[in-house]
């Protein structure tokens, strides 16, 4: 047994000890659902960065990476680190106020109807099991690194892990197991990148190792990135990808439910902006990070078989041993936060949305939670055995299907005095069914479908007009209910507990952080990279 599998197993009985503490705490169903509502500013964007990163962000965003798209990438999180900051305020505090235990739930709430809220509480779990069977499969990969098991019998040990300890404790463990994994993995990251960037001379001089490297993919520098890696024919279409991408990414961490739904967990309104601006200066600054770290490994080995396991090749070949240690547990702890994350919210709905069941008291419930969230977890490790595709094609496909049918829907509750539960609900399904034909005919190659659905006719796109459309249709078709309009005018009013000028005070403090974080960035682009590479300094 090496250091390497040595250090991995003592970061996992650390998590499942922490787990199961936080499973002594919960009393109640309000624990297990949303965490007794008090996460404090950290809770909230550990986990909140945590379940977005997750394994896709450490391999197969930076296979991505290798392969010439870190142009693309950053461009793709600096939208998406947007809707950290436009999702608490127009959609996220509204939530909290609604007190629901899930997003199904609000939706229900919000417009008085239980089909929407089962509508709701499927799409939920399609795009959820997506999510989990990607973080199964990248912590299969890199247990096999490490145990020399089969792929078999790694995906088993990885389901294991998660599973044990979020089944106990739901939201009150994912939120303190997400924090501590968010801990870890940005240390390790952080203290990784100088000796990575080190071993190929330094970061003074990988901007000019990577232009005189023959190994280097074609447009790695470049604005557009690699045109081939984002499937384009060329400059418009390339650019035309990562801004479809960036805009999916902005209204999944804006409206998701296991991003904005950790607004429900949240102490305050004024705890939900602090923590969405952490989580967008993460996904800023911590990605651009980690981006260059797999970039400057092109220098080191410009021939990797599988690029996703860039950062797994440095562990072993590049870092010190116990560095090494520390970044593979990282990369662990990011695929277990966000399987845990993903497990959790859809065993809360399949409970909660989609089963209707009376209950004796919530002992009873929280038992049958329980056993519904293992029965999930068992059909994801029965999908993961099927392989059905690779990581970031699996994570970015699942992101779409929530961005497609929920943002007019999610943001329209607050926004539009006109939108009624049956333009609501024709407008998720429509979103969620015109972005899973479309994406399938394109997928499959079948004509017109494979070469016309570009740019702006992406799937996503035709998903989102036709969501659009419906809305209105359905508005039209089913006017706004009194019940409604007097639900949404209830979520519009400030609580008393929220006004605080002191606290209000601090909020801005975090907004200047934003925009002094924003400007030293461009700053960095500008005279680190682009002008340089242009030759002009």
């Amino acid at each position: 047994m090496n250091i390497f599998l040595i250090g991995v197993i003592v970061s996992i009985i650390v998590y499942l000890v922490v787990g199961l503490y936080a499973g002594r705490q919960v009393k109640d169903v309000n624990d297990y659902y949303v965490s007794g509502r008090n996460a404090p500013t950290l809770l909230i964007s550990g986990t909140l960065f945590a379940s977005m990163l997750s394994v896709n962000g450490f391999m197969g965003d930076q296979g991505w990476c290798y392969t010439g798209n870190i142009t693309s990438l950053v461009f793709l999180n600096a939208l998406c680190a947007c809707g950290y900051v436009f999702g608490p305020l127009v959609f996220g505090r509204y939530l909290r106020r609604s007190e629901c235990t899930t997003m199904p739930e609000y939706f229900g709430a919000r417009y008085k109807d239980l089909k929407i809220r089962r509508v709701a509480a499927v799409i939920t779990i399609v795009s959820l099991t997506a999510y989990l069977l990607a973080c199964i499969t990248g912590v299969g990969i890199l247990m096999q690194e490490l145990t020399g098991f089969s792929y078999e019998a790694c995906l088993l040990l990885a389901w294991g892990c998660f599973t044990a300890f979020t089944f106990y404790s739901g939201s009150k463990g994912v939120v303190l197991t997400d924090t501590i994994m968010f801990l870890v993995f940005l240390f390790a990251a952080i203290l990784s990148g100088p000796v990575i960037f080190g071993a190929q001379g330094g970061i003074s001089e990988l901007l000019a190792n990577l232009m005189n490297n023959p190994a280097a993919p074609e447009g790695l520098l470049d604005f557009h990135g690699n045109i081939a890696g984002t499937g384009a024919q060329d400059v418009f279409g390339a650019m035309m990808y990562a801004i479809t991408m960036g805009i999916i990414w902005f209204i999944t961490v804006a409206v998701s439910p296991w991003q904005a739904g950790r607004n429900l967990m949240a102490k305050s309104e004024h705890v939900t902006f602090r923590s969405g601006v952490i989580a967008a200066i993460c996904t800023v600054i911590f990605l651009m990070y980690l981006n260059l770290q797999s970039v400057a490994v092109l220098n080191l080995n410009g021939a990797l078989e599988d690029p996703q396991r860039v950062l797994i090749w440095a562990s072993f070949e590049v870092l010190p041993k116990l560095l090494g240690t520390l970044l593979l547990a990282g990369i662990m702890a990011a695929g277990l936060s966000s399987a845990s994350t993903f497990l959790s919210v859809i065993g809360f709905s399949v409970t909660s949305d989609i089963i209707k069941k009376d209950f004796k008291d919530e002992a009873a419930q929280l038992r049958f939670s329980r056993i519904v969230m293992l029965v999930v977890g068992v059909l994801a490790l029965i999908l993961a055995y099927m392989g059905l595709g690779g990581i970031r094609v699996i994570s970015w496909f699942a992101s779409t299907i929530i961005a497609a049918s929920w943002v007019v829907p999610g943001v329209g509750s607050v926004l539009s005095k006109k939108l009624s539960a049956a333009g609501a609900r024709y407008s998720m399904i429509a979103g969620f069914a015109g972005f899973m034909v479309t994406k399938c005919l394109s997928g499959f190659g079948i004509q017109p479908f494979a070469s016309i659905f570009v740019n702006f006719l992406d799937p996503f796109f035709i998903g989102l007009y036709l969501s659009l459309i419906f809305a209105v249709i359905g508005s039209k078709l089913q006017p706004v209910g009194k019940e409604e309009a007097e639900y949404r005018k209830e979520l519009l009013v400030l609580p008393e507990s929220e006004k605080s000028a002191a606290e209000y005070k601090r909020d801005r403090m975090y907004g200047y952080l934003l925009i002094a974080v924003g400007i030293a960035t461009t700053c960095f682009l500008l005279f680190g990279w682009a002008l340089p590479y242009n030759g002009i300094l």
